[in-house]
């Protein structure tokens, strides 16, 4: 027996989740991506993950490039969510975007609630998606309240 399969994504729209923006940055290209799939994994060693389409054009170059930043943003970077998830050309978007250069050398997004330099650690099938893992090598944060998003839509607490 299986959920349908609007039944299931309307469930999941209702599952309110901060917002945060991956950039990567290899031979292949550089850019990011909008993603509100982001989660802790371990302390010890200091793992997070985040899940990716199979059919996102940004998994060759996730593989290639062994590395990545976590942006999570605040709420009053609605837009900058909204660029990264929109068709524009993404590393246009991310050449928009006032950035510093982190361990790896994957530009990271200013002005975020936190920023977290990543080496690939692990990729996990999973359907129609990879888990991506990756292992914090460098971390940043500052104050602010999150954008979240909730039911299809952007809010923020308060």
């Amino acid at each position: 027996m299986s959920v349908d399969p609007k039944v299931f994504k309307e469930a999941l729209s209702l599952w309110a989740s901060g917002v945060s923006v991956i950039t990567y940055s290899g031979n292949s290209g550089k850019g990011g991506l909008t993603v509100s799939s982001f989660s802790s994994v371990s302390l010890d060693p200091p793992l997070i993950s985040f899940c990716l389409a199979k059919s996102s054009s940004a998994i060759s170059i996730f593989q290639e490039a062994k590395s990545f930043t976590v942006n999570v943003l605040s709420a009053d970077q609605k837009q900058v969510s909204a660029d990264f998830a929109s068709s524009q050309d993404k590393a246009m978007v991310l050449d928009a975007q006032k950035t510093f250069v982190g361990e790896t050398g994957v530009p990271m997004i200013s002005d975020c609630l936190t920023n977290l330099d990543c080496e690939l650690f692990q990729t996990v099938d999973a359907g129609d998606h990879l888990i991506l893992i990756g292992l914090v090598v460098w971390a940043k944060s500052q104050g602010g309240s999150p954008l979240l998003y909730f039911n299809k839509g952007y809010h923020s607490l308060g």
